[in-house]
């Protein structure tokens, strides 16, 4: 095995556990953000967004622009 690959392949644990670590950061501070967000919003327009969402999900196969909503 080249030299190069084989200390990318054994610094990579190191690496992968760092951003899983700030993945699991990032999701907490996105559930906080989504949460105020969600408790601050109109409860009409949190069921009109869900409905959004279920609409684009089963249409996405047959159509993607369905999945612009997302933008």
């Amino acid at each position: 095995m080249n030299d190069c690959n084989f200390m990318k392949m054994i610094r990579m644990s190191k690496s992968l556990c760092h951003k899983y670590k700030q993945a699991i950061t990032g999701h907490a501070d996105s559930n906080q953000a989504f949460e105020k967000l969600n408790s601050t919003a109109d409860p009409a327009l949190v069921e009109e967004w869900e409905m959004q969402e279920v609409d684009a999900q089963i249409a996405h196969l047959h159509d993607p622009k369905s999945m612009d909503i997302y933008i």
